[in-house]
């Protein structure tokens, strides 16, 4: 072979074939807080202003960052009870 003649190959033949692209992950959903509430109702509704307000009417999750008037969040300080939960956009405790 002289250095004028050139060699023509398939490359075709020669090239590795292509990676099939991988499915892509479907997307985590959107994780929420949820706290676990307490609805006072205050003592003045019984015309006594002077009375500790202790009269628990409801205990209800409320979504964080969206907790009514009126409501208060409970936190577990001396007894191991679960206050708040982290769950899928969507869900509900």
């Amino acid at each position: 072979m002289s250095f004028n003649e050139i060699e023509i190959r398939d490359v075709g033949r020669w090239s590795t074939p292509s990676p099939k692209p991988s499915p892509k992950p479907e997307p985590k959903p959107k994780l929420v807080t949820w706290r676990l509430c307490v609805w006072l109702e205050p003592s003045d509704a019984y015309g006594n202003m002077n009375e500790p307000i202790d009269d628990v009417r409801l205990v209800k999750w409320r979504l964080s960052g969206d907790i009514p008037k009126g409501w208060c969040l409970i936190e577990a300080q001396s007894q191991p009870i679960e206050t708040i939960r982290q769950l899928p956009e969507g869900q509900e405790p």
